[in-house]
């Protein structure tokens, strides 16, 4: 038996005002059909018993947390769950981003942060802006680590998943602090304007083998296996980086022709486009004939062609940026610089609509 608790702080026109409540919870496994398990504050967990044969032991539960609250703007929302571990569990907390170095954790371990790097380099190169540096604390105390959607605590061969199944309303975060042996989950929704009914959690908790917790999740989230198969192929930043010219390109593809097979992938990597954010045509110094010109001949040879794009950033540079600044993020009213690769650049605001057209 576990204790959720669970806190939202709302501004509203009469101040700032918390909605919290506590509730039982419990796991459960090992029935045949579905049960229900009520607590109090619209906490419910379901759980279905996997009635599939071959499937390996699972015990798993679904929650699914609404709150009424006040008209206003959502500053915090958040529960604290006890997951108690052993001195031999590893832990591990999804990254950010693809990019985010996330390896599993003992309990002792701390998620390394930008303290030792100096500030004026972090400022002046944007490093802050490669991760969740930005928007989330980094203790760096031992024994505390954290990640985004999903995590899991492995012993063995025996894995503790805890997931989100719905990540509309605000990134799902989590935070495990071994040494209170407690994980906070906490919802990304600073500075959202609600009234009435929020969706404040929506979680998948499984207990058994890596497979069989994994598959269950994906399932309850109706994702099928991918039963495509691998794709591999060329590419052409590998080699080259962005330094790429047609010339380049067409060098590459003859080579490719004596290794690669039909079927198989080339693509033209970073470096065709005048800049990043203008993608509607390539440079014409480096690459006369154009993409089409490109893709012909790569059909020509089986393969299929690729082309690399980051449709979210716009390089500093660009003429997208200069024709285009308003359709940008901007933070406190002014573009935010999301990093200093290309030069420097920023990032599409993904909320505005002539963005995403």
């Amino acid at each position: 038996m576990s204790e959720l608790r669970y806190s939202i702080l709302v501004n509203t026109k009469d101040g700032a005002k918390e909605v919290s409540g506590t509730g039982k919870v419990e796991w459960i496994s090992g029935t045949e059909k579905a049960e229900r398990i009520y607590a109090t504050d619209k906490v419910e967990w379901i759980y279905e018993a996997d009635k599939e044969p071959g499937m390996k032991p699972l015990k798993s539960a679904v929650l699914h947390l609404e709150a009424e609250i006040p008209s206003g703007i959502l500053e915090d929302a958040h529960t604290v769950i006890p997951v108690k571990t052993s001195e031999d569990e590893m832990i591990f907390m999804n990254g950010y981003q693809a990019w985010t170095y996330c390896p599993e954790y003992s309990v002792k371990d701390k998620i390394r942060g930008l303290h030792r790097l100096p500030k004026l380099g972090v400022r002046k190169f944007d490093l802050d802006r490669f991760g969740d540096y930005h928007f989330v604390d980094y203790p760096y105390k031992e024994g505390i680590t954290h990640g985004v959607s999903y995590c899991y605590f492995r012993k063995g061969e025996r894995y503790r998943l805890i997931a989100s199944l719905n990540e509309e309303p605000g990134y799902t975060l989590f935070q495990y602090d071994a040494n209170k042996e407690e994980l906070t989950i906490t919802r990304d929704c600073a500075g959202i304007r609600a009234e009435g009914s929020y969706p404040v959690f929506d979680l998948f908790f499984a207990e058994g083998t890596e497979d069989a917790v994994f598959d269950a999740w994906f399932k309850e989230m109706a994702i099928s296996p991918c039963e495509s198969a691998p794709l591999t192929g060329y590419s052409s930043w590998y080699n080259r980086y962005g330094k790429i010219t047609e010339t380049d390109i067409l060098k590459d593809l003859e080579g490719c022709a004596n290794v690669l097979k039909p079927g198989d992938l080339f693509q033209i990597d970073d470096g065709w486009e005048p800049a990043v954010g203008d993608w509607l045509g390539p440079d014409k110094k480096k690459f006369p004939h154009g993409m089409k010109y490109l893709a012909d001949r790569i059909h020509e040879k089986g393969f299929k062609a690729g082309l690399w794009l980051a449709p979210l950033a716009a390089a500093k540079k660009s003429a997208y940026r200069k024709e285009h600044s308003d359709q940008l993020y901007r933070y406190d009213g002014k573009l935010l610089s999301t990093g200093c690769t290309w030069g420097g650049f920023y990032a599409l605001d993904i909320d505005d609509p002539a963005s995403v057209d």
